[in-house]
């Protein structure tokens, strides 16, 4: 992610045209917002036993697992049709590119048109699940409760222009905006391990780990279980970079950087795609 902010400064420089970046992961990583608390929202001892390294976004939003999925960041000037009409117009307009090319692998989904938290899970099954633990009553909804408990994970929550299937979440997205530039980042679900992801977050008690963990699986989705099989890297690198042409239009030229290595132990492959880049000038 490192690369994405350096892609966010060049672009405001005026030495990096419009450009989508996408990538993957070799290990299982944690990033948080950059404004969110290490110690406050991950059990990073588990995260050290089990070799897990933690990185910060350059964007806001909660902590995220990342490893079967793919990554993609886009950079391009505020100036810039579409994305000088503001933030929101900005995240339709890229959501409207992702969903184009997720069209192309089979996936009928939907862009989200407000902001919401998931509702605490009352099924048999969790409550089951407490019981194994010793743990018995019913949830509290936010008005028993003393305070409400929120969640460290970023897909607990579904913002908006974010892109579900069957009112379950795919792709998350967070941006950041200067005066000249932008950067939006974001991932899409290849395969989830809710189990991990859950293992790794700080909870006040095992009621709310397993609440955590159970809201994820019910709202949340991946790409495999979406088309009903298992989709090649290249293949989902490919329908994406079909949406961002036929959204915005123009020549794009592909570029692959190779592996490129943030940290000892969390490795990227990239693949850059930019628009207009033999015209552009910069500015």
């Amino acid at each position: 992610m490192a690369e994405d902010s350096a892609m966010l400064a060049r672009c405001e420089q005026g030495l990096l045209p419009p450009t989508l970046r996408v990538y993957g992961w070799s290990e299982p990583s944690i990033s948080l917002g950059y404004s969110q608390n290490a110690e406050a929202e991950l059990d990073l001892e588990r995260c050290r036993e089990l070799a897990i390294p933690v990185v910060r976004r350059p964007t806001g939003g909660r902590a995220l697992l990342h490893y079967n999925e793919l990554t993609y960041a886009v950079v391009a000037p505020v100036t810039l049709a579409p994305f000088n009409r503001g933030l929101k117009a900005t995240f339709q307009a890229i959501s409207e590119a992702l969903l184009l090319g997720l069209k192309g692998l089979g996936v009928q989904g939907d862009i989200n048109t407000r902001n919401q938290k998931f509702k605490p899970v009352q099924s048999p099954v969790f409550h089951q699940s407490l019981k194994g633990l010793g743990i018995y009553g019913d949830i509290k909804t936010s008005k028993q409760r003393s305070g409400p408990v929120r969640s460290p994970a970023c897909y607990a929550s579904l913002n908006h222009c974010e892109i579900t299937v069957d009112g379950k979440k795919l792709v998350g997205s967070a941006q950041k905006r200067t005066s000249k530039a932008f950067l939006q980042h974001g991932s899409l679900v290849i395969e989830s391990d809710h189990e991990l992801f859950a293992s790794l977050l700080k909870f006040d008690d095992e009621r709310q780990r397993i609440n955590t963990r159970q809201r994820l699986l019910d709202a949340t989705t991946g790409l495999n279980r979406v088309c009903g099989r298992e989709l090649i890297f290249e293949e989902i690198c490919n329908a994406l970079w079909g949406g961002f042409q036929k959204t915005f239009g123009g020549p794009w030229d592909d570029g692959c950087t190779g592996y490129m290595e943030y940290h000892p132990r969390a490795k990227t492959k990239s693949r850059l795609v930019n628009q207009y880049h033999r015209q552009y000038k910069g500015g």
